[in-house]
């Protein structure tokens, strides 16, 4: 048996490293992480879960350890984590786990760092993320209803998560993996009612069995929901099956919160955990500024949490990132609609590219936690960013003279119709057209320009939320109506209807159309600059660098649309109306020597673009 055991310790070190081949050998004793006495215990000893979120989808796997290294030296003990749908199973059936989707790599990193982690596994997650992680595909199914017991929507997530589920089972901290915590779904209580909807709470109880099916029961499963709706969000009410967690914001006093948490779960088996304090928050297109606090705040919040030794609390976020190609997601924010912008940095300590927050007041947001938290564990040296000057973009292409199209059909027909996630979808008309085009915020689905001939006249976006009317040159023989999908809406009730296109036909006719999701630009061709009227154009240059380091592109000189390095997209600029004026570029997307940087300026604007040190808000 000894023997036994040491080969196999053999063969995992030469897999993991050191911290595997170590786990292996302590299975012999015993592994738990259980609830008693309105405590988390880890081990037979009381535990403090002092957690804070990173999510691997918006972070370069080549910087996930870096990420989480900063997070230990904050004073975490666990790393807490979404696992987006739509990241995985973009096309239906199709599962996706490798290279950058590897979630299961990233639990293992954490696992190496000592750290524990709490997992978010959906299926619904809301974070900023495009449809709230569901996979635009969902909407095309007949008879769905997302977020409660019906059989078309359960028969897609028992799929997905047969795929998943089973891979996390020996990350389990009883199995000698870091995991300790899962949560099912996320902050339902905003949106169903369990306590008064038995289809509601059928489906909670669904997710459990299903969960518990590939994962058993010896993890500690839990729900969250602001304090006033944990009846809505649960039908687990003292029952110890489930845990059920609040979330908020960072406050002088968490008390009344905490006593509404024991209340609602099982006696003696209510630690006190606060899923998501709040750090920051998000910032959309268009509003005045980037959303942050002061030092001050973040110190005093978190420490006002740390104060009582019995509190577990999770900091969202603890690390934001970026929500890399089409991933942000919207909000529709008193009956108006708002996309989230690309930077995910939620002014987070950690702030998007790794360096320390700074509070609104000018201080070090990431100390003002540190100091909190009492951290302890080295932080990694601080990245290192170069401004690498002007790109020249000498070349560039009409994106409507460009056969990218992957999909073509007639009619008004919506890109969950055709099948299509993200991007762009072009409908075409000619003949008989009207003086002019009205469109409405309610059916513009969400953004659209308009060209007459291949020149822009005009366009209207869904957020404005007015009706908005372009006129036509009497000469149009053709015209062009380009929809862009600007993120699907992630939270609240208008999840569940935000379709992609038009939702009535803006004049009468029967288009042709194309769907342009813009994942392959191989087959650009490309021509020399010259002038030309205002239209979508694709525009490229080269970055020619000797050492590579992380690095923003200013689109200072551009209008609005999508920038591509070396084929990575790093999503959507929208310079004209702000506040974020750069994209983050990290190391992992360089190389040393040519880099090729492709935009796509959607007024066809051949303005600046240039490689700088530092961020742009304003």
């Amino acid at each position: 048996m000894a023997v036994a055991t040491c080969a196999i310790a053999l063969l995992l070190l030469q897999h993991y490293g050191c911290w595997a081949a170590t786990q292996s050998l302590r299975l012999g004793r015993a592994r738990s992480f259980v609830v008693q006495d309105d405590r988390f215990v880890k081990g037979g000893a009381p535990y403090t879960v002092r957690s804070g979120s990173v999510h691997y989808s918006r972070v370069p796997r080549a910087y996930w350890r870096d990420r989480l290294e900063r997070a230990k030296a904050l004073g975490l003990n666990t790393i807490t984590t979404y696992v987006p749908w739509n990241f995985h199973e973009e096309v239906e059936g199709d599962f996706d786990f490798a290279h950058e989707k590897d979630v299961f790599a990233f639990v293992d990193t954490a696992a190496k760092l000592d750290l524990l982690v709490m997992l978010r596994i959906g299926p619904y997650m809301c974070g900023e993320w495009d449809f709230g992680g569901f996979p635009a595909w969902l909407a095309t199914k007949d008879n769905i209803t997302l977020r409660t017991h019906s059989k078309p929507y359960l028969d897609a997530v028992d799929r997905y998560w047969d795929a998943l589920l089973p891979r996390f089972k020996q990350k389990l901290y009883g199995r000698g993996g870091p995991v300790v915590l899962v949560q099912l779904e996320n902050e339902f209580g905003d949106y169903g009612d369990c306590s008064s909807n038995e289809a509601d709470a059928a489906y909670m109880r669904h997710l459990y069995a299903k969960a518990t099916q590939h994962l058993g029961t010896d993890v500690v499963y839990t729900t969250v929901s602001p304090a006033r709706n944990l009846h809505k969000a649960s039908p687990w009410r003292r029952d110890a099956r489930v845990l059920a967690t609040v979330d908020g914001a960072l406050a002088d006093s968490y008390a009344a919160d905490f006593a509404l948490q024991k209340s609602f779960n099982a006696p003696g088996l209510s630690p006190k955990m606060w899923t998501e304090l709040w750090t920051g928050w998000y910032t959309h297109w268009g509003d005045a500024q980037a959303a942050n606090r002061t030092a001050r705040d973040y110190g005093a919040g978190v420490a006002a949490m740390a104060s009582d030794a019995n509190a577990s609390f999770s900091l969202y976020m603890a690390h934001g990132g970026t929500s890399f190609a089409f991933w942000s997601g919207a909000n529709i924010l008193d009956g108006t609609y708002v996309a989230d912008v690309t930077s995910y940095d939620y002014s987070a300590p950690i702030s998007e590219d790794g360096t320390h927050q700074i509070g609104a007041e000018g201080q070090d947001g990431f100390e003002a936690v540190r100091q909190a938290l009492g951290g302890t564990a080295v932080e990694p040296p601080a990245p290192v960013f170069r401004a690498y000057g002007p790109i020249a973009l000498r070349e560039s292409a009409d994106l409507l003279d460009q056969d990218l199209a992957t999909c073509f059909s007639r009619g008004w027909r919506t890109q969950e119709q055709l099948g299509q996630a993200h991007g762009f979808t072009r409908y075409t008309l000619g003949g008989a057209l009207p003086d002019h085009l009205t469109f409405s915020p309610s059916t513009l689905r969400d953004r659209v320009q308009v060209l007459a001939d291949g020149v822009l006249v005009g366009s209207a976006y869904r957020g404005d939320n007015k009706n908005v009317s372009v006129a036509l040159p009497s000469t149009t023989k053709r015209l062009d109506l380009l929809v862009e999908n600007c993120a699907r809406v992630g939270y609240g009730r208008e999840l569940v209807d935000d379709r992609k296109g038009f939702l009535a036909p803006p004049l009468a006719g029967t288009p042709t159309v194309q769907c342009l999701p813009l994942d392959d630009l191989s087959r650009i061709q490309w021509q020399p600059v010259t002038p030309g009227p205002a239209a979508p154009r694709y525009y490229r240059g080269r970055l020619a660098i000797d050492d590579v380091h992380d690095t923003y592109l200013d689109t200072r000189g551009l209008s609005k649309g999508i920038i591509w390095v070396n084929g990575r997209n790093l999503g959507r600029f929208w310079e004209t109306r702000g506040p974020q004026h750069t994209l983050y570029l990290p190391a992992p997307f360089l190389k040393r020597g040519v880099n090729e940087v492709v935009v796509l300026d959607l007024d066809g604007r051949v303005g600046s673009l240039a490689s700088v040190a530092r961020p742009r808000w304003r």
